[in-house]
């Protein structure tokens, strides 16, 4: 397979379960809540719920990392404000638990993504911009990882 299909397949598939889940928490967080349960346990659903929106989109496209992170935080802030038209209290604390979830799920894909093309699970020709990510990654913490983009340089 081209390695542009299987970068299509790869956007495809990490786009796909991003719409699932954007579903599933919308319907999660729009339907009344049973009473109950120990205080501020929503808080940690909220964190859960919004770590996996974030995470498949920057697996497979670190640079996307700031935009998922904006988009999950925003798209929190959309059901904060809608939830009082399905009978739910909206509180500025989930949008705070939304939005550390956001940035924790993208920056532990991130990480992942990064690690997966480093250790040659994917060719840095994939990304060029990946490439430049990985060089950049590596100057940082040192570990002497460098594209074969930058060493035919």
């Amino acid at each position: 397979m081209a390695q542009g299909q299987m970068k299509l397949r790869r956007m495809a598939i990490g786009s796909a379960v991003t719409l699932v889940l954007a579903v599933v928490i919308a319907v999660l967080t729009l339907a009344p809540m049973p009473a109950g349960g120990p205080a501020g346990s929503d808080k940690i659903y909220h964190i859960l719920a919004f770590a996996c929106l974030a995470f498949p989109l920057p697996l497979v496209r670190p640079r996307w990392t700031v935009w998922v992170i904006l988009s999950v935080i925003a798209y929190g802030g959309a059901i904060e404000v809608i939830q009082p038209f399905f009978g739910r209290q909206a509180e500025w604390v989930d949008l705070v638990a939304d939005g550390i979830g956001a940035i924790l799920g993208a920056s532990v894909a991130r990480q992942f993504g990064l690690r997966f093309r480093r250790s040659g699970g994917l060719k840095d020709q994939d990304d060029p911009m990946t490439a430049a990510w990985l060089a950049e990654d590596a100057a940082l913490t040192g570990d002497g990882h460098t594209s074969p983009r930058s060493r035919s340089k």
